[in-house]
């Protein structure tokens, strides 16, 4: 515990200031109420980490670079803690840059499939330039699936995108694919951590969120577009942590969302008293997370426990600024925002 405690202290005191700067329900709820995207954008440009990226861009034309900039900020977060963190801890902390890494090559395998501008990484483009496994500059300025390949070609996903590029249809699936080859790495990744600590909190998170992606897929396939178990299982992450094989293929199998709910109310996940079984959206799932992050913050309080969920919660707020921007552009009642954005106690 000494030893924890005189290596993490520095970062988990840098950490719990940076969580006390994220925007409170409060400040969430008046920026529903804008007038326009402009009020929110002259907001955030005097607020906490987002200022700093803002005030860097002079001109915003489109809500495509308002939600970049957001972004940013997010990387920019996790820089601050990278830089501020030793060898070990960057050895976890690598394994976000890989989530990070995927969300780029997402945005590029969108943006080539609709077309459009590249994505602008400028404020941050030192950094991936220093970490990321591809050159930046290249990725993000392909124009094509055939760009993309080659820009990639050499690195670890480099074999992906080139199949990509052979598909008959190759903007099908192409982003559940990259979010199972980033599981797969992630995992991997995380049995080759040195810190024994470190392994087990970076197993219960990763095990518990792999879960629930599958769980919901399997929820959502089965609710709203009427898959089979063959074309369920063929796009689900083939990782299993607290879910037992014989209860994977029970949910896979059933015809019936009661059912479904029923086989899961049994598992490890719902046998603890609090645990409440609602699927019709995604409470559960964020639920089952919030609870996964105290837990391991309770337990492992020095350590990249709060750092990691400080990242977790900068992300949720992410998607709630995104989704008040959506809102206020275009112009849906603040009380209905309200509803989606607000955070209520678990």
């Amino acid at each position: 515990m000494a030893g924890g405690l005189l290596a993490y202290s520095g970062l988990v005191t840098k950490t719990k200031a940076m969580h006390g700067r994220l925007l409170s329900n409060e400040e969430i709820a008046r920026l529903s109420e804008a007038e326009s995207v402009e009020e929110i954008i002259a907001f955030l440009r005097e607020y906490g980490s987002y200022a700093p990226i803002y005030q860097s861009h002079e001109e915003i034309a489109h809500r495509a670079q308002v939600e970049a900039v957001i972004n940013d900020s997010l990387y920019a977060d996790y820089g601050r803690l990278y830089r501020f963190a030793s060898g070990a801890q960057r050895e976890g902390l690598s394994i976000i840059f890989l989530r990070y890494e995927m969300n780029v090559l997402k945005d590029c395998l969108e943006r080539v499939r609709r077309g459009g501008d590249g994505r602008q990484l400028s404020y941050l483009k030192l950094f991936f330039d220093r970490h990321a496994d591809f050159d930046v500059a290249a990725v993000t300025s392909a124009d094509s699936f055939a760009g993309l390949a080659q820009a990639l070609e050499g690195t670890k996903y480099g074999a992906y995108f080139k199949e990509i590029q052979r598909q008959a249809a190759p903007d099908a699936d192409g982003g559940i694919g990259l979010d199972i080859l980033y599981y797969r790495m992630a995992w991997e990744k995380k049995d080759r951590l040195s810190d024994g600590s470190m392994k087990k909190i970076c197993t219960k998170l990763l095990g518990t969120e792999i879960d629930w992606q599958n769980i919901m897929w399997m929820y959502r396939c089965k609710r709203f577009y009427g898959r089979g178990s063959t074309r369920i299982a063929a796009d689900m992450i083939p990782i299993r942590y607290r879910l037992k094989r014989e209860e994977l293929r029970a949910l896979l199998d059933t015809d019936s969302l009661e059912e479904f709910v029923a086989i899961l109310g049994r598992t490890a996940y719902f046998t603890e008293k609090d645990a409440v079984v609602k699927l019709g959206d995604e409470i559960t799932f964020g639920r089952i997370m919030e609870k996964t992050y105290r837990q391991l913050c309770r337990s492992y309080p020095m350590s990249l426990a709060p750092v990691f969920r400080y990242l977790y919660d900068k992300e949720n707020e992410i998607d709630r600024l995104t989704s008040v921007l959506e809102g206020v552009r275009y112009r849906i009642p603040a009380r209905q925002i309200q509803e989606l954005v607000l955070e209520t106690e678990a």
